[in-house]
This record gives structure tokens, C-alpha cells and sequence, in this order.
């Protein structure tokens, strides 16, 4: 960490908000992450390359203008519903820059801890930093902000348990996996995610709790009937806007 006078190091558990400059660590206080366990993901080609090609510039653009500032205005729990699922926030050091680097992530809560996939496997770069650096930064739907400690899980136990469960919370973002996570096996999705990297997010406060605003919570009913009654009222009154307009076939 650079020396400073104006800003301290932040204590263990701790990450610089999103935004703040001079706090870049020296590359050599970020080592490269050790060779993974996992197996390598399978070749892609063709359709396959450019469609997975697309979603990363997609996902990369529309997460950094779009997502992530409605994540850090609170509106996060908005987002959330039992087709696409639930997001948190996970703000990690850059390996080389030393920087906050906030990325919007799929999860599910279990054991007292928020649990995510890199979904591009272990060339992912937020899971790459994290494994240089545990320390980071969770934000999870009508909470604050959550110093946490992240760890990869490679025991097969727990990859069995949480896998399956995590990748149906989310049906639609997990059909990206190469199958219908909602009536597919646990089997098969175990062996279409094998090359998946599984990290558990465990809040350094205290163990988290599942709340209404998470996978399998109730709060999406009230939002989403708000949302749609807006939506209503909103294409009536442009329905009556048109109608009052003169209409332009006429001559004056």
C-alpha cells in the first residue's frame, strides 16, 4: 500500500469505497493467483465463442453503465425476482491496480454466507483478485455495506449442496450453463458447472442470515406489483395524451 497522510489503510476486512484515487497497491503486494484444481472449461468455437464473446462485452458495458449505479443508489432489491434471481454487489482489489473493482453477481445465502459462481470460469477477473486479496466489499439487497472475507470452496460436499441450489435460484441467467436448471438433475448441473469456480462471501460481523430481499424471499411480490400498477397508470395516461392531441389529418 502506497504511503499516504490524508487517507489510512484501511484495517483488514476493509475496502476503499468505489471512486477513491491514491490508494493503488504495489503490484508486488498482489501476487498472481495460484494454478486452479478445477478442470479446465471446455473449448468453445463457433456459435459458441462468439456467443459467449457477446455476453462478456454485454455483461462488462451494461453492468458498469446501468447495473452497478443502481446497485450503489440502493435500488438493487428492484432487480431481484424468481426468473432472473437476486444480486449483490462484490467490490474487489485489483490484483495489478490496487483499485475497487465493483461487480454485479447471481447468489444465494447458505452457512451464514453469500455464494457466487465466475461464470467464465477461473480467467474470471473478479475471482482472480480475490484470490490475490480475500478482502472485499458486499453489497446485498436493502443492507449496507459488508466488509467480508471470500474463499474459494473445493471440497466436493459443499459444491454438491450449494451448486445446484445457487444456479436455480436464478433459472434464466442459469440456463447459460447448457440446460433448464429448474427441471434438470443435480447431477447434470454438477457436471455443466464442474469447471466453475463456487466462492462463499462471509461477512466479518457477524453470519448472514437469509432475508425477504434474497433468493426465496417474499419482498419481489410487493415491488414488482408497484412496478406494474406504474407501468399501468403510466400507458393510460399516454393513451390519453394521444387522444387529446388534434388530429394533424385535419385541415385548417
Amino acid at each position: 500500500m502506497s504511503t499516504s497522510t490524508a487517507i489510512s489503510e484501511p484495517l483488514p476486512g476493509q475496502i476503499e469505497p468505489a471512486g477513491t484515487t491514491g490508494l493503488a497497491a504495489p503490484p508486488s503486494l498482489l501476487p498472481e493467483a495460484p494454478p486452479s484444481l478445477l478442470p479446465e472449461a471446455p473449448p468453445l468455437s463457433g456459435l459458441t465463442e462468439r456467443l459467449t464473446s457477446a455476453s462478456h462485452f454485454a455483461f462488462r458495458h451494461g453492468n458498469r453503465l446501468l447495473i452497478v449505479p443502481l446497485h450503489r443508489a440502493g435500488l438493487s432489491a428492484w432487480l431481484g425476482n424468481p426468473v432472473t434471481g437476486c444480486q449483490l454487489l462484490l467490490t474487489t482489489r485489483g490484483r495489478k491496480s490496487g483499485l475497487p473493482r465493483p461487480t454485479p453477481l447471481g447468489y444465494c445465502v447458505a452457512d451464514g454466507s453469500a455464494w457466487v459462481m465466475a461464470g467464465y470460469g477461473t480467467s474470471t477477473l473478479w475471482y482472480r483478485n480475490l484470490l490475490a486479496d480475500p478482502r472485499v466489499e458486499v453489497l446485498l439487497p436493502g443492507r449496507p455495506p459488508l466488509a467480508a472475507t471470500a474463499e474459494e470452496a473445493t471440497d466436493e460436499e459443499t459444491r454438491r449442496r450449494i451448486i445446484p441450489a445457487l444456479v436455480r435460484s436464478m433459472p434464466l441467467p442459469g440456463a447459460m450453463i447448457g440446460c433448464l436448471p429448474t427441471s434438470a438433475p443435480d447431477e447434470r448441473i454438477l457436471e455443466l458447472t464442474a469447471w466453475v469456480p463456487l466462492i462463499g462471501i462471509r461477512p466479518l460481523s457477524s453470519p448472514l442470515v437469509a432475508g425477504p430481499d434474497d433468493p426465496g424471499g417474499h419482498g419481489w411480490i410487493w415491488r414488482q406489483a408497484i412496478a406494474t400498477m406504474l407501468t399501468l397508470v403510466a400507458a393510460r395516461a399516454l393513451r390519453g395524451l394521444r387522444r387529446g392531441r388534434p388530429d394533424d389529418r385535419v385541415g385548417t
